[in-house]
């Protein structure tokens, strides 16, 4: 079963798709992606990662490091996680999880990703992922990403 990807501005498949896929296949935890990790030197071409895209063989590209997350049904977003399943994350990836949430990615590392096999991706499109990556690190560094705990203190006292 092929799973289209969420994108940033639309989703091509409503998510209950991939929860009927989850429910379907319910298997087991990162551990079975744990066995198939390959050793820590071995480059994919987007061709191979392009394969991977269902939620017993999802493979996602995350900084171009290929990770494969299949079975990871536990995955704290639900399965959301198996929408990239085959594509790059990266900046998905950052827009919704916490600073640090990286580190949970290293057991499922499977190799890198070869820039030079990117082929989809025209000069368009990598200005406009740098412009936005660009903008992303400019409001870290200001702070605009951290929260007031006295905010939501006052929003929860009404």
């Amino acid at each position: 079963t092929h799973i289209d990807f969420l994108s940033a501005s639309c989703i091509k498949k409503p998510i209950e798709k991939v929860n009927m896929c989850v429910a379907e296949n319910r298997v087991t935890s990162a551990s079975s992606a744990e066995t198939k990790k390959s050793s820590v030197n071995t480059k994919y071409t987007w061709e191979e990662v392009k394969k991977h895209v269902t939620p017993d063989d999802a493979w996602i590209v995350y900084q171009n490091r290929v990770y494969d997350v299949s079975d990871w049904y536990e995955h704290p977003g639900g399965a959301v996680i198996f929408t990239h399943a085959g594509d790059d994350m990266t900046d998905i990836f950052a827009a919704f999880h916490a600073a640090g949430s990286q580190a949970m990615m290293k057991r499922f590392y499977i190799g890198d990703l070869i820039p030079e096999s990117v082929t989809h991706k025209d000069e368009q499109q990598l200005a406009f992922e740098k412009g936005y990556r660009d903008l992303r690190a400019k409001l870290v560094m200001m702070g605009m990403f951290k929260s007031s705990k006295l905010f939501y203190l006052y929003k929860c006292s009404f």
